[in-house]
């Protein structure tokens, strides 16, 4: 049986290379195709090595991120690199620019796919929620399968929780939550109609799109996982939970949609001799605010991927209690260091029930925090939670993972 020819196309990473090094093993890759891919052999690397000191190290780093050692080098095709300009505006906080930079950039990005699909013909397109539209409408007049993968929940649902998280919580918002056009809605209405599947990283997710009008039946639920080439296999060593704070730790954006509304409160009701608090990520909130709580935790600016993993393996329960995702990799990059669960249903696949975590279907103040301080008062259940994660960590690697694709698609 003749395996089919996929070509998988994004215009950053999202760990898209997942998907390309799943069909690349099953020899069934055509292309993976992306904005912006750098080897460590090529020019700009080896120009970034000649820059003197940190700032040579230091572009050399964010050029190599572009780089996924287990992708043949041969498979990928580059098209421009307008994904880091997206970046530079990311980090200037430039955000209204960076939602028009966008549309523009997908659409031209679908240009640049059908291009390579006429070079290089396929069976099948693998592609990513709002950068598909163009690609889907040419590939499905031409009897080609398309499959999105549906990165997070349907924008118009996003819309109704962030507008209502913003009548609740006007303060946690750095600046007024600017809700995804009608257009903006359409074009991914359109992806998802046009697609043959719907790739989705959880149930709440999918129930999302369900919700807006996707067909059920071109549903497909995928768990995604973590990088286990980043993180160590031995598990990590914590001083016994009697007579000490329990170490708490949030990781991502601290902003209203990871619920830091509900965190930062629940935190300031909770001892210091009972639990003690890490965030570490971009601060999103205005700092008017988060100085009310500031004396209650510690916060770390976004650090660098593998940095991060001795702040899992330091913490004893990692606490996520988002108001909206697609499935929240820092779930399983959680229990890969083998620590307990809190979350949201929102949130996506983490803790199983209580096993090594609980998860929270309805958010509340007062919830999160009697949730937290049930469990920083019960060491014992605690530590059995850490031993049941540090169980599950191999379910929940992106090697399973691809497996998991490469069966879904029959290859």
């Amino acid at each position: 049986m003749t395996k089919p020819r996929i070509g998988v196309f994004h215009p950053g990473t999202q760990d898209a290379w997942q998907r390309a090094v799943a069909f690349q093993d099953a020899g069934a890759l055509a292309w993976y195709a992306t904005s912006a891919y750098f080897h460590p052999d090529s020019r700009a690397v080896r120009l970034a090595a000649i820059l003197p000191g940190e700032a040579g190290a230091r572009l050399r780093r964010l050029l190599l991120k572009r780089y996924f050692p287990l992708l043949d080098n041969r498979h990928v095709r580059r098209m421009g690199i307008l994904e880091f300009v997206e970046l530079m505006l990311w980090r200037l906080r430039w955000d209204r620019l960076i939602r028009r930079v966008n549309a523009w950039g997908n659409r031209r990005f679908g240009q640049q796919v059908i291009s390579l699909m006429q070079r290089e013909p396929v069976d099948i397109v693998w592609g990513w929620d709002t950068s598909s539209l163009e690609v889907f409408r040419w590939a499905k007049a031409r009897g080609i399968t398309c499959v999105l993968n549906q990165s997070i929940g349907h924008p118009a649902a996003e819309n109704a929780t962030m507008l209502a998280e913003q009548e609740r919580h006007p303060g946690f918002f750095a600046q007024a939550y600017r809700p995804h056009s009608q257009a903006w809605i359409d074009r991914q209405n359109e992806e998802m109609d046009l697609a043959d599947l719907v790739i989705c990283n959880s149930d709440f997710n999918a129930s999302t799109m369900i919700e807006h009008g996707c067909d059920p039946g071109k549903v497909r639920v995928v768990h995604e996982g973590y990088d286990e080439t980043v993180f160590p296999a031995e598990p990590p060593r914590r001083a016994p939970l009697e007579d000490r704070p329990v170490k708490l730790l949030f990781t991502g954006s601290v902003g209203a949609r990871k619920g830091l509304a509900y965190l930062l409160p629940a935190i300031s009701r909770i001892a210091p001799s009972a639990a003690e608090l890490t965030l570490v990520g971009r601060m999103d909130i205005p700092g008017t605010t988060f100085e009310k709580f500031a004396g209650r935790v510690t916060h770390v600016p976004q650090v660098r991927h593998e940095d991060i993993v001795r702040y899992y393996r330091e913490a004893d329960l990692f606490v996520f209690p988002s108001l909206f995702e697609g499935s929240a990799r820092v779930l399983h990059e959680a229990i890969s260091a083998g620590t307990g669960l809190v979350h949201t249903w929102m949130a996506g696949l983490g803790a199983t029930e209580g096993e090594n975590g609980t998860v929270l279907n309805e958010l509340s103040v007062d919830g999160l925090t009697e949730t937290l301080l049930t469990i920083c008062g019960d060491p014992e259940r605690l530590a059995a939670w850490q031993v049941a994660s540090w169980a599950r960590r191999l379910d929940r690697t992106y090697a399973n993972y691809r497996r998991d694709i490469r069966t879904l698609m029959g290859v």
